[in-house]
């Protein structure tokens, strides 16, 4: 970067972020205006826009994005795994569309299971919504050992479509794990 700092005196230099990506944003100043100039600035930019763009590299295993919400999910082989590692049998569930009155509670399971070899502790469990209360396993999860979280949802006072999300902290190498709980609440 110092390199820029020498090669173009005339321009002036400023530090923006631009969809996640932090670059400096070299801007020409009016008194030389060369076409050089002009042309470094072009390249820089096309550099630039290239190297922001998301790689989905599903060819290799390693990264699958979730179109949907804008997930990437990292799968790890199971060789690789020292200290405990969190899996969920589902992380989305869509319970459709249900009326409020008929269904004033929905209860959901989500089983989570310890694939590594140190004990599993959940540290923490928060929810998106004053909506959702969630029971959590208190005590710590062995190797391959299985827990249930228990997630109710009341629909009283919920109305249209519900998009959710429940975050589960815990030590293992996946620290924060993510669920979404969708559908719509019809009010007849």
């Amino acid at each position: 970067m110092l390199l820029f700092y020498l090669l173009l005196p005339p321009w002036k230099v400023i530090k923006r972020r631009f969809k996640g990506c932090e670059t400096l944003v070299f801007i020409l100043n009016t008194n030389n205006n060369s076409l050089m100039k002009s042309i470094i600035l072009t390249i820089f930019f096309i550099i630039f826009i290239q190297s922001c763009q998301y790689r989905n590299i599903d060819d290799s295993g390693i990264h699958i994005k979730d179109k949907q919400y804008n997930i990437v999910k990292q799968e790890i082989s199971m060789d690789s795994i020292v200290g405990p590692y969190l899996r969920l049998d589902k992380n989305k569930y869509d319970f459709g569309k249900i009326r409020s009155k008929k269904t004033p509670e929905i209860i959901v399971e989500f089983e989570m299971e310890n694939q590594g070899i140190s004990p599993l502790v959940i540290l923490k469990v928060d929810v998106s919504c004053s909506c959702m209360k969630v029971n959590s396993p208190k005590a710590p999860i062995l190797h391959r050992e299985k827990a249930v979280l228990k997630v109710t949802i009341d629909t009283k006072n919920q109305k249209g479509m519900f998009n959710k999300a429940i975050f589960i902290k815990s030590n293992a190498e996946n620290d924060i794990v993510l669920i979404r709980i969708l559908g719509e609440i019809q009010k007849k």
